[in-house]
């Protein structure tokens, strides 16, 4: 929870909106129950594809350091996803939140497992808003999966690597236009 961390009014509102906007009465959690995690959203991404997925980048408050079976993603954790580098690429003006359940293993590609999930809730702003998600599929780090879905075969990429951000088509650019003057 760490854009609605330790203020009671924030951490009350999102209670609020999470136990408004669950679509079935039994999945409805209080914000504290949700492990937050440190992804990269489908959104602003610099090479889009015709399928996405949020991609977990780091462990966050779910996976330690260790690779111990307790720091490993389950089948129906309740995680909450945020993406840090929209706020801070955007000055705080977007938010991209996912909260969800994570669902069964679909495929195995490129060091990922991917899932399916359960949606809670997701916004876009910094202000949350009910959104549409473009995709309900996360990716996980193989070393970060349960045995569960290590059992899928796996597949040609389709999704690659981690997408980048609309932002680092500049830095691309950059990168390319500085290679010609290296020989000279």
């Amino acid at each position: 929870m760490s854009m609605h961390g330790g203020i009671p009014g924030i951490i009350d509102m999102w209670n609020h909106l999470l136990q408004d906007h669950t679509k079935e009465a039994g999945d409805r959690l209080h914000a504290k129950n949700y492990i937050t995690i440190e992804a990269v959203s489908p959104y602003l991404i610099l090479h889009p594809t015709s399928t996405s997925a949020w991609f977990i980048t780091e462990p966050g408050l779910a996976g330690r350091n260790n690779l111990s079976r307790e720091s490993r993603l389950t089948t129906g954790i309740a995680l909450c996803l945020e993406d840090h580098t929209v706020t801070s690429k955007t000055n705080g003006t977007k938010f991209h939140v996912y909260y969800c359940c994570l669902g069964v293993p679909i495929f195995h590609e490129g060091g990922y497992t991917f899932y399916f999930t359960k949606e809670h809730f997701f916004s876009r702003k910094y202000f949350p808003c009910i959104d549409t998600p473009v995709s309900t599929i996360i990716a996980v780090p193989n070393y970060r999966t349960h045995e569960e879905g290590h059992y899928l075969s796996i597949q040609p990429n389709t999704f690659v690597l981690p997408p980048l951000h609309t932002w680092e088509k500049e830095e691309e650019k950059e990168k390319d236009m500085l290679k010609p003057m290296v020989g000279i």
